[in-house]
């Protein structure tokens, strides 16, 4: 085989070895400053839902009312809060939002409990973000 058709794809295995380092240094970083501002606000959300069990309906309000938005088309995430707010009690529902694992992550990233924090209180978290 000829040395420069040998060099040329040892230099495109290597670029394509570095290529997936990188690609996997980039996942597992991920974006953990939103991670932590999603958690600190869904821990806001839970503190309020456990002050009155009966606001985890507010989650099934938006998952209807953003379906009927999109003409009856229902999201896989959304579905997939619907099905576990149906079928886990508060208590369960609880600890799947304030799970602190890749599971616990992407369920928080879509959970329906929006609308129950209002403006003071989002800014609030932003500003003890920033500091």
């Amino acid at each position: 085989m000829d040395e420069s058709l040998t060099r040329r794809r040892r230099w495109e295995r290597e670029a394509l070895e570095a290529q997936r380092q990188a690609a996997r240094k980039s996942r597992a970083g991920g974006h953990p400053e939103i991670d932590n501002r999603v958690l600190a606000l869904t821990r806001l959300t839970v503190a309020k839902i456990d002050q009155d069990p009966t606001l985890v309906r507010v989650g099934l309000e938006n998952i209807e009312r953003w379906t009927r938005q999109k003409g009856g088309y229902l999201p896989r995430c959304h579905a997939e809060w619907k099905t576990l707010i149906e079928q886990h009690t508060w208590g369960e529902l609880r600890e799947i939002l304030l799970e602190e694992s890749d599971e616990g992550q992407r369920l928080r990233s879509s959970h329906p409990f929006t609308g129950l924090i209002t403006e003071q209180e989002l800014e609030r978290i932003h500003a003890s973000r920033a500091a």
